[in-house]
């Protein structure tokens, strides 16, 4: 069932209640494809930064609190989506929807976590570099998409990555995450109505952006 709030983020709900279980994902329409070359491979260092500190919660107690419920959490980048996911008990259901929204709308982008995750994805990147596959698909993407060669690449180049700052982090912010550019989906054993309700409390109030692909 589909409900589009007022602000124009769709919300999608899959009602199955075979298991007491729900998942509730966020897809924010980001990625590679809106990347020029200076700020290729930050929508993935965006998405790593998501479950650190916001003005709500510091990182520590968000994975404290997300223990207790049994959540588990994880995050893709892709050419023309990056999506937030989380499993967690059906009483979890607010709870993670309120988490969500937290890490959406009130990052920190404090400088000591984010130097530390450029350092996680350097690393990443360095082992995909490792294997020699890499370099074929590396080669063939930039014979493909000559023209605009970072808007095919989620990974980049960690020279990108390493010139990273919170002002940037704050431009994807202010362009991407809006809720007209952004869809909830929650599966699960939830109701569709209990969750446009929710929805509609937690999410309501995030004000609407200006579109990025106009």
């Amino acid at each position: 069932q589909l409900l589009k709030l007022k602000n124009g983020m769709d919300i999608i709900v899959i009602e199955n209640r075979s298991v007491p279980l729900v998942t509730v994902e966020v897809a924010v329409k980001n990625g590679a494809y809106t990347e020029p070359p200076e700020y290729n491979g930050l929508s993935h260092l965006y998405e790593h930064m998501f479950f650190k500190s916001n003005e709500k919660s510091k990182a520590e107690g968000y994975h404290d609190r997300a223990s207790e419920l049994g959540m588990l959490s994880n995050a893709q980048t892709q050419y023309e989506v990056v999506n937030y996911y989380t499993t967690t008990i059906n009483y979890g259901l607010r709870e993670a929807l309120v988490m969500m929204s937290d890490a959406l709308r009130y990052p920190l982008f404090d400088k000591q976590e984010l130097d530390q995750e450029i350092q996680v994805v350097i690393d990443e990147l360095n082992q995909h570099r490792s294997n020699p596959f890499h370099y074929l698909f590396e080669a063939t993407d930039a014979r493909l998409w000559y023209k605009y060669p970072s808007r095919k690449r989620p990974g980049c180049d960690p020279e990108t990555v390493a010139k990273a700052t919170p002002e940037m982090m704050r431009v994807i912010q202010k362009k991407f995450y809006i809720p007209n550019n952004s869809a909830l989906v929650v599966a699960g054993d939830v109701s569709a109505q209990e969750v446009f309700k929710l929805a509609t409390e937690i999410f309501g109030d995030w004000a609407r952006g200006d579109d990025p692909f106009i």
